[in-house]
């Protein structure tokens, strides 16, 4: 595709990258986008910035029939709903459509090293650092997630355009669940589910929905590729009959239940390939299990040896059975699912398993992930990115505070709605006191409504509401004593994480001088 009058409609996570790789192939792009420039993220505007200086157009606060007749061809982003104005206007029109597959598909065609996708809904971050951490003590790895600034097709489409994309010899993403759609295209050798657990529902029309779109990753996976699934997640497991393509179920033996209007999902027993077992939790500092499996198949052909298969002749290379001691840095039960995953496609792509045993027992975690801040007169100050009632759960499993904890907490909402009822409940169950910061860290604006929730679900454990984590931080340090935890969580530590730890050391250095 290239000379043509192109229109994208959508400024997001969708358009943009659309934007940028078909003017990249030599067209004239414009934008169009519903929302007011201001109104859009700070991200988002700076990266708009920096298209305009590219050479990229832009039309903001509404669509116009002019700029359909200019167009020969058009994009609109997956997210767009049906009854946009910019359907109407398209109608009776002779256009050429370019679609996320499309786009996907023009985007694969510049890669040349094998892809591993990480999707679902808690646990991605984590196990796609894992499984870079693993492949990268090998290989130069290409990676994004959440804690770049780039989500997977808008990081690749810099990459191409920079002349980048040779850097790597492998490349593993996390997915994200709202653009996934834009991934349609791509050609993965392997595929990761998490976990299926609400959340992001906003984005979605229901629950079915949001699981249908994460299960879309069953359809990048190559002809030879695999999927690598928890068994364990109660969504994911009811699934697993309709996946046609190979797939390794692992799991950690534990029954799991998530409740969503009314409906309940519990894990039902399937036959696990990958096993924790003897699973030792050690608190803070870290685990020890046994990764047991039987005979697993691999990426690997046994002719040509290669993960991409040249010989034509490909015949599965299939390794194990395993019964290994393997010692985890990083705290909780959720990171020893994850780190099943992330043993499992290392043993996949072809790496030895006491390779595996060595790197995942060096991997230290990732930022905002049980994040190590400060010790402030005996009590140690942590943040972590968990910010829905399943994640907070499995947070505090099997873990242990010699004193009291004290949880700080900014606004459960994003540009998402989140039930801060049963986040409040669920939070009560771990916390001796909670602290309630009233401020959305996405939108930047204070919604003392929603801190009210979160209070009323806490009830009866003592919670404090406050304007800013900055003033949540301040007064958890002085409600604390010598021995206490105080751990700050919520979806700022992922979406706005400078300014949230910012605001954290602010607050101790200040209550340091003022003690």
């Amino acid at each position: 595709m290239k000379n043509k009058r192109i229109l994208v409609v959508g400024a997001g996570n969708a358009g943009r990258p659309a934007a940028k790789l078909l003017h990249h192939l030599g067209n004239e792009v414009l934008v169009t986008e519903i929302k007011e420039f201001e109104e859009l993220p700070s991200k988002a505007r700076k990266r708009i910035e920096r298209m305009r200086e590219d050479g990229i157009r832009f039309h903001f606060g509404g669509h116009h029939p002019r700029e359909i007749e200019w167009a020969e061809a058009i994009f609109i982003s997956p997210n767009i709903p049906k009854n946009s104005i910019i359907y109407r206007l398209v109608k009776n029109r002779e256009i050429e459509y370019i679609t996320p597959s499309m786009i996907g598909s023009m985007l694969n065609s510049f890669i040349n090293i094998p892809m591993v996708g990480v999707a679902g809904t808690d646990g991605k971050t984590t196990t796609t650092n894992m499984i870079k951490h693993i492949i990268e003590g090998k290989h130069p790895t290409i990676s994004f997630s959440s804690l770049e600034d780039s989500l997977v097709i808008e990081g690749l489409v810099d990459l191409l355009v920079e002349g980048r994309l040779g850097e790597g010899e492998f490349a593993v993403f996390e997915l994200p669940h709202g653009t996934i759609r834009m991934t349609q295209g791509l050609e993965l050798c392997a595929g990761i589910i998490t976990t299926l657990t609400p959340d992001h529902l906003d984005e979605f029309r229901d629950y079915d929905d949001y699981i249908r779109r994460n299960l879309l990753i069953k359809d990048l996976i190559k002809e030879r590729g695999l999927l690598i699934l928890n068994g364990d997640d109660p969504i994911i497991n009811t699934f697993t009959d309709e996946i046609g393509s190979p797939h390794i179920i692992y799991s950690i033996g534990r029954e799991r239940r998530v409740e969503f209007h009314g409906r309940s999902y519990v894990t039902k027993p399937i036959p696990a390939d990958v096993k924790a077992e003897k699973i030792k939790l050690k608190g803070l500092m870290g685990s020890e299990f046994t990764f047991t499996t039987g005979r697993i198949p691999t990426l690997i052909c046994e002719k040509c040896k290669s993960i991409e298969c040249e010989c034509g002749d490909f015949k599965r290379v299939y390794v194990g059975p395993y019964k290994e001691r393997v010692s985890l840095q990083v705290p909780g039960i959720f990171n020893v699912e994850n780190a099943l995953a992330a043993i499992t496609t290392g043993l996949i792509l072809g790496f030895d398993m006491d390779y595996l045993k060595e790197r995942i027992g060096e991997f230290k975690g990732i930022r905002g992930r049980f994040e190590v801040i400060d010790e402030v007169d005996g009590v140690k100050v942590y943040m972590d990115a968990a910010h829905n009632p399943e994640s907070m759960e499995k947070l505090f499993e099997g873990l242990g505070f010699d004193g009291r904890l004290i949880i700080s907490l900014d606004n459960p909402d994003t540009l998402t709605v989140r039930d801060k009822f049963k986040i409040g409940k669920t939070l009560a169950r771990a916390a001796d006191l909670l602290i309630v910061s009233a401020k959305n860290e996405t939108t930047e604006e204070i919604d003392w409504k929603a801190a009210g929730e979160v209070a009323e679900g806490a009830n009866p454990t003592k919670t404090i509401i406050v304007e800013n984590v900055y003033k949540s931080i301040k007064k958890a340090l002085e409600e604390s004593e010598e021995g206490d935890t105080i751990i700050h969580m919520g979806p700022g530590v992922v979406n706005a994480y400078k300014n949230v730890k910012m605001d954290i050391k602010r607050a101790i250095e200040d209550y340091k001088e003022n003690r």
